[in-house]
This record gives structure tokens, sequence and C-alpha cells, in this order.
């Protein structure tokens, strides 16, 4: 049996080159502009929220915010409900940004789903979120663990 992975990995590695040449205009990259669309989207949030909303590691977070902020598109205050925390704004940029970045993303979005009809569209998209949402069920799962569910049905 062919794996659907291979393909939704494959398509993922397509849409990564392509942000990385469209975006390096805006001086950004695509381990970078993830950040940009949830600040805009959500300006304030706890810097560490921001693991969960864009599901990689702290350290990451940490590294991006920072250079965000040396390119001067975020602010991160100290979080007056909890001193130990930082929230994160966008700047005016970042607000400048956004809709040219989501002007590349919506793009490719047409580009690669034009081959398919409205309703081929609506059912993969239905299919994605399921398979994303199971993903997120399973990302802490072990392979003895997902071997042994496999073997149960």
């Amino acid at each position: 049996m062919e794996l659907a992975y291979r393909w939704i990995t494959l398509a993922n590695r397509h849409y990564y080159l392509y942000l990385n040449r469209a975006l390096a205009q805006f001086g950004l990259n695509s381990s970078q502009y993830l950040f940009i669309i949830y600040l805009c989207r959500e300006p304030g949030i706890t810097q560490d929220r921001l693991p969960e909303r864009i599901c990689i590691n702290k350290s990451n977070v940490a590294r991006t915010l920072a250079q965000l902020e040396k390119k001067g598109l975020i602010l991160r205050k100290v979080n007056p409900g909890d001193k130990r925390t930082a929230t994160v704004f966008p700047t005016a940029r970042a607000h400048e940004l956004y809709p040219q970045i989501m002007a590349v993303i919506e793009a490719w979005d047409d580009a690669v789903t034009g081959v398919l009809s409205e309703r081929e569209k609506k059912s993969l998209l239905e299919f994605m979120q399921r398979v994303a949402d199971r993903a997120a069920e399973l990302r802490g799962a072990t392979f003895a663990a997902l071997t042994k569910q496999k073997s149960i049905r």
C-alpha cells in the first residue's frame, strides 16, 4: 500500500521551497511567516503559548522571535499578569506585511488546488483537517503504541 504521508510531505516540501523564494522579498523565510500571521491575528499572546499554536518547540520560538525582533517586526513586553513570561506584539511593519504574506499563501493555495474541482477542494480540506487533528492527537505517541493500536483494529 502506498503511504499517504509521502504525498503530504512532498507537497509540504514544495510549499516551503516556494515560501522561501516568495517571502525573501520581505526579509522573511518559511520558519518566520507563521509568527507574523499568528501575532497579527492574536496580538499580545504570551510567548509560552506560541509553541502550541505554531507546533514548534520553545527554543525555536525564542530564536525566531529574537530574529523577528531584530528585524523590527515584533515587540516583546513583560507580561503584567506573570512577570516570568513575555507578551508578543506585531509592529506596524508586521501589520503592513500581513496582507502581502497572505497573498503569497493564497496564490500558492489557488495554484496548487487549481487542478481540483470545487467539490474536490472541499473534500481535500475536510480530509486534511481530519488528518491534522489526528496527527495532533498522536504527536506524543510512541512507535510501540501506534503499532499496538494498529493490531487492535
